[in-house]
């Protein structure tokens, strides 16, 4: 059985829309993880480049980083389609800063502080 395949809505280059694609070779992707301060190498398999933003990020919550921003992409995706929303990356990113401030509600104490400075030195 053969999917159909479909133009990524995100991208200006109407490429096939994978995952891989969405999430992280996508203009709009990259811009999101550049501003988290995260590089994607491309020329690598899809974890081994989750691998090397644990490197970049060198955070114990790296995971929620990850996750959330992923999260991120899909729902500024689903906006477009579903809601017509025009994607921007300060929309994103204003989407991640309000799901990350929640997440930190629910993490071990230990990293409430480490969280507020990684977040606010980055963002």
């Amino acid at each position: 059985m053969v999917l159909p395949s479909y133009a990524c809505v995100l991208c200006p280059h109407g490429s096939d829309e994978t995952l891989f694609h969405l999430l992280l070779q996508c203009p709009f992707a990259q811009e999101c993880w550049i501003k988290l301060g995260l590089f994607p190498d491309l020329q690598q398999d899809p974890f081994s480049i989750m691998a090397s933003f644990k490197t970049q990020l060198q955070v114990p919550f790296f995971m929620e980083i990850i996750i959330i921003m992923c999260w991120c992409i899909w729902m500024s995706r689903n906006g477009f389609i579903f809601k017509g929303l025009q994607p921007h990356i300060e929309g994103a990113l204003s989407h991640f800063t309000e799901i990350f401030t929640l997440v930190k509600h629910r993490v071990k104490e230990a990293w409430h502080q480490p969280m507020f400075e990684w977040l606010h030195e980055t963002l």
